[in-house]
């Protein structure tokens, strides 16, 4: 037969795993908000013509692609990630953030850099050919 203790004590621990999952999932508590995304999937036959794209295209004479600074951000790692924008607000960088930058790079400038991208890839590129691009910089996150 459990003493008290030992019911009182087996209650805690379930108590405090599972709010210890839930602060893992990171859902917010209370009246604030917790950005997340999910799980990067990447398409790997779409990341490799984007790198290809990207290598002739010019893209790589700006953006770096090991986390090294360029005129443009690094792509090492950008994925996924909470971007700062000049205005002060903050983007996820998911598919739809990775591509609307290259269509219209000046809608969302990222803090520390200047609207220095040329808009002619929007002329240049097929649709097909951005999300090639934006699965290429998914792959390096």
């Amino acid at each position: 037969m459990r003493s008290w203790t030992e019911g009182a004590l087996a209650l805690l621990v379930v108590l405090v795993v599972g709010v210890g999952l839930f602060l893992f999932t990171g859902e917010s508590l209370g009246d604030g908000t917790t950005e997340t995304s999910a799980p990067l999937t990447v398409d790997t036959d779409a990341a490799a013509r984007g790198m290809t794209l990207a290598e002739s295209e010019g893209c790589l004479q700006c953006h770096t692609v090991d986390g090294r600074p360029g005129s443009g951000p690094t792509w090492a790692g950008i994925a996924g990630s909470v971007r700062p924008l000049t205005d002060g607000d903050e983007v996820i960088a998911d598919d739809t953030y990775l591509f609307n930058s290259i269509v219209d790079p000046g809608a969302q400038i990222v803090e520390g850099y200047d609207d220095l991208m040329p808009t002619f890839y929007v002329d240049q590129l097929s649709e097909a050919q951005i999300n090639d691009l934006v699965e290429y910089i998914k792959s390096l996150a």
